[in-house]
């Protein structure tokens, strides 16, 4: 459902991040294997990294104020909903934020459901064209950090 939204999109550019354990597409950014520390490919895992490291601590934190967004309770709606529920949860939780209300957090249960529930973008036995594809927009994403670095 999310694939076939992203790649409906006119005239935007959006990317989603996952770990070496999704496969490499159009729309789903993987690290590059093997990247040398300091070439233009281990800058990019670099920051790759640190994105998602940031959106997974931000999730957490989100999942913990806000039990609706656990994985064992599925948003059964499609993308644009999804998104609108999630962003009034970040609202609500900036607002709890403002005024001094403490968030609880995961237990340990919890953290455990969710990793063993999620399930990745598609997976890597996919076709080499797929594959193709993402090399070609993950080398341009890479590109164009490049050219923004200097």
């Amino acid at each position: 459902m999310i694939r076939n939204h992203l790649e409906g999109l006119q005239d935007e550019t959006v990317y989603l991040l996952g770990d070496s354990g999704y496969a490499l597409r159009e729309h789903m950014m993987t690290p590059v294997d093997n990247a040398v520390e300091n070439s233009p490919e281990g800058r990019y895992n670099y920051l790759q990294k640190r994105v998602r490291c940031t959106i997974e601590r931000t999730f957490g934190v989100l999942k913990g104020r806000w039990r609706c967004l656990l994985a064992a309770r599925e948003l059964h709606y499609c993308p644009e909903t999804a998104g609108k529920i999630i962003l009034a949860c970040c609202v609500l939780h900036n607002m709890c934020i403002r005024a001094g209300i403490e968030g609880p957090e995961l237990t340990e249960e919890e953290h455990q459901s969710e990793r063993t529930r999620q399930v990745p973008f598609e997976t890597a036995a996919s076709s080499t064209q797929a594959l193709q594809a993402g090399r070609r927009a993950r080398n341009s994403l890479i590109q164009m950090l490049e050219r923004n670095r200097r």
